[in-house]
């Protein structure tokens, strides 16, 4: 998040004074990352939610259903349409819907609801959030965690119970049923507090079977496993959880869509499930019932499964990616129709130089994220959408920076009378476009308590904001 900070006085006959430059910051700004179905999310360090790709059932969250896509970030609206959608803590993407979590500790989703996905207990999109679970009994609250991707959805509550909605075909509420669909949320077996399974560090979903990791370094599965998805050793089911066998010391899990990845305290990653493209990443392409050591990977920090293709981050900042490239998902330069099932490392970026100081990475879907030090966001793989915010619906073959995600910088800030009198005009000069705010206010002491501008995209390499203005003392804060 940057900030740039003036203040000013307007005398009533003479024009604007500049009196002082106060204060300039910069922080963290982008901090979670999704892809779903050709859709894309992030969650800013300011609470709020951001989203590009395909706009299907008003995933975007935008309040328009009638648009086909967005290439370009956009930010998502706030419940019944009023203001933007704040104060979230994590997010979630699914295949055709997304979830976020709110620092109160209620969930509210948008997009597609055929399978019930969205939890308000209907099967109607939705094109602005609604509150999950809410008609539930008991009602979904105290949330802490999320975990899905697919057309389900996992919660963890602050008792430590796993709570589960939508796609119930395969048994993925792990409670023991079947059916096509759960329209509100259910508690996944022995979750509750005692329970086996309470208390998970992390949840996640995949197509047909959940995965809680708990605090133990103990991985547990549920669900329908026909390609060994549920790493016990068999190709069966277990409509409750049970536990993914010889796997100890695992700190993070993900899933994708029919394999999952786990990384061990050692930097080791492990993979089982389906391998038709090599998504496992241990030299075969043969499935897995047990869980297999990703050869050619070591000292890896975090690892996110995608739909056929897996990539892994290593301490040192560089990226590395097995499986499946037929539109580009490897970021080697191109695509192919061959099996990847060795690791690759992901060396250069589209625009020729080299690929690394990443810091966190998604891989959901045919389509990559990676956040680097500096801030700014890079994608690439399949973008038939735009949901690698490039502005295009070509797909993209090496890392290329997310318009309006770029890197932080200090943008000095200068201010001048405008044309018109009792104007201001606020410019500054930026090598390329990033989403801002203009916010006022006339006593620092009590905030910025008026947005002028929101979600306005800039455009480099000199912006140019006219505003009115009052009499007396006024501070602008031009907010990235």
């Amino acid at each position: 998040m940057k900030f740039e900070l003036m203040k000013y006085k307007m005398p009533a006959a003479i024009g604007l004074m500049i009196l002082l430059l106060v204060s300039w910051a910069s922080g963290a700004d982008v901090v979670s990352m999704w892809g779903g179905a050709r859709g894309t999310i992030i969650l800013k360090s300011d609470g709020t939610v951001w989203t590009w790709g395909s706009n299907v059932g008003g995933k975007l969250g935008i309040g328009d259903p009638t648009t086909n896509r967005v290439l370009t970030p956009v930010e998502v609206h706030g419940i019944g349409g009023v203001d933007y959608l704040n104060s979230i803590s994590a997010i979630m993407g699914g295949e055709a819907h997304n979830v976020a979590l709110r620092s109160d500790g209620t969930v509210w989703s948008w997009g597609q609801n055929f399978l019930g996905m969205l939890g308000d207990g209907t099967t109607n999109n939705a094109a602005l959030p609604v509150q999950v679970g809410l008609g539930s009994v008991p009602p979904l609250t105290t949330v802490t965690k999320l975990g899905g991707r697919t057309y389900w959805n996992l919660a963890v509550k602050s008792d430590g119970s796993m709570w589960a909605w939508g796609m119930n075909s395969s048994g993925q509420m792990g409670n023991g049923t079947i059916s096509n669909s759960v329209l509100t949320p259910v508690m996944v077996s022995n979750s509750q507090p005692g329970g086996v399974v309470n208390n998970p560090l992390q949840v996640s979903c995949g197509y047909t079977y959940g995965v809680a990791l708990l605090t133990n370094g103990t991985v547990w599965t549920w669900g329908t496993g026909g390609n060994g998805e549920l790493g016990n050793g068999t190709t069966g089911h277990s409509y409750t959880p049970v536990q993914v066998t010889g796997l100890s010391n695992v700190i993070a899990t993900s899933s994708g869509w029919k394999h999952t990845l786990a990384l061990k305290s050692d930097g080791t990653v492990w993979a089982w499930g389906k391998n038709l493209s090599g998504e496992l990443g241990d030299g075969t392409t043969i499935n897995q019932s047990n869980a297999v050591q990703v050869l050619n990977v070591s000292n890896i920090v975090a690892v996110s499964g995608g739909d056929y293709n897996s990539v892994a981050l290593r301490a040192d900042g560089t990226v590395w990616k097995w499986g499946l490239n037929d539109v580009g998902e490897l970021g080697i330069g191109g695509a192919d129709a061959t099996p990847h099932p060795l690791a690759v490392q992901v060396t250069t970026d589209v625009f020729g130089a080299g690929f690394s100081n990443v810091v966190k990475i998604a891989n959901r879907d045919y389509h990559n994220l990676a956040l680097k030090a500096d801030g700014s966001v890079w994608m690439w793989g399949a973008n038939d959408q735009g949901q690698c915010g490039v502005g295009t619906t070509n797909d993209v073959y090496r890392p290329a920076p997310v318009t309006g995600m770029g890197a932080r910088v200090a943008l000095p800030l200068n201010v001048q009378a405008g044309a018109q009198p009792g104007a201001v005009d606020l410019s500054w000069s930026s090598a390329e476009g990033e989403y801002f705010a203009i916010e006022y206010t006339t006593n620092l002491a009590n905030g910025f308590t008026t947005v002028l501008r929101t979600n306005v995209l800039a455009t480099p390499p000199v912006n140019v904001v006219t505003l009115g203005t009052t009499n007396g003392n006024g501070y602008y804060r031009l907010k990235f």
